[in-house]
């Protein structure tokens, strides 16, 4: 996968180190918490977003790796509480930060990092860009709580599932997107595409990670699988089940008596990953359309691996 180059790699530690300047600590446990969380690994997509629209405009490099890295620590900061909330004990092949030292001082670090990413956007951003900055920390948070008020919801639907993964995860990536761009002075119909390439591409992204759920294996993961269906998330292929005439009610017995393995064998024997990839490639083909819209340069071809690259992914 093209964030495993080697000139991705030099960027990649490039953004590691400008999150472990900025979130530097005297407190041993809070550095020492941050300083695993970014040695555990992670593709750095969504700063990568960052400076690859950048490129599009007028670049100010220390200043976009400043926004690039305060996306991360915020997207770090997100997965923390998620570990929280889904009681994780791995995360990217280690064990969260809430195994290791406790839910209480895993919340403290959520907001620590995430106050941090806020002290990078205040300095570094425009009125403008922090202005949506508000609302789409607000949008995510909605469509966490959504996630968690429809655990176990047999009356979820598609539009529900498509809804709720837009603002869980679509719009960070279309902010990251819009931030790079807009912040190296990118306007008009170029900034519109490259924001919606960024939405399009995240709802690709979060369906195929969500297939990971029932095809990843925990080793290439980097955490345990099928965990969604345990705690009562429903994402697609279920829903695709729940959906079908013929499977609902025997989806919704195999789910009350839960009976997850039966509605695994259920969704494999139904072709409903597969079924699912098609709205992947349906959102995959959006992205690109967007794409094509954008003046051609080096961040245009790097951005089309990125696309091509979500069908592969198996972590």
């Amino acid at each position: 996968m093209m964030w495993k180059e080697k000139k991705y790699k030099k960027i990649k530690k490039e953004i590691d180190n400008k999150i472990l300047s900025i979130t530097q600590n005297k407190n041993s446990l809070i550095q020492d918490s941050i300083d695993d969380l970014v040695k555990s690994g992670g593709k750095r997509l969504r700063p990568l977003l960052v400076l690859l629209a950048s490129e599009f405009g007028d670049i100010e490099k220390d200043k976009i790796y400043k926004i690039a890295a305060g996306i991360e620590i915020f997207h770090m900061s997100t997965l923390v509480h998620d570990d929280i909330i889904d009681d994780a004990s791995i995360r990217r092949g280690s064990e969260t930060v809430q195994k290791k030292h406790g839910n209480k001082m895993a919340v403290f670090l959520g907001d620590y990092l995430l106050s941090k990413s806020l002290e990078i956007f205040e300095e570094n951003l425009s009125s403008i860009s922090k202005k949506k900055l508000s609302k789409m920390v607000r949008l995510i948070c909605e469509g966490e709580i959504t996630q968690h008020t429809n655990k176990f919801n047999y009356d979820l639907t598609i539009v529900d599932y498509l809804k709720r993964i837009r603002k869980k995860t679509a719009l960070l990536f279309s902010y990251s997107m819009y931030l790079g761009a807009y912040e190296s002075n990118v306007r008009g119909k170029d900034l519109y595409h490259l924001y919606k390439f960024g939405l399009e591409m995240g709802m690709a992204f979060q369906i195929e990670d969500d297939l990971l759920d029932y095809n990843g294996k925990k080793d290439i993961a980097g955490k345990k699988t099928n965990q969604d269906l345990k705690n009562g998330i429903y994402t697609l292929p279920v829903l695709l089940l729940l959906e079908d005439e013929n499977e609902r009610l025997k989806t919704i017995n195999f789910l009350k008596e839960n009976k997850n393995s039966e509605v695994l064998k259920l969704v494999h024997k139904k072709n409903k990953i597969k079924e699912s990839r098609k709205l992947v490639k349906r959102f995959i083909f959006r992205a690109r359309k967007q794409l094509n819209q954008l003046p051609a340069n080096r961040a245009k071809k790097e951005l089309s691996k990125i696309i091509d690259d979500q069908l592969k992914r198996n972590y």
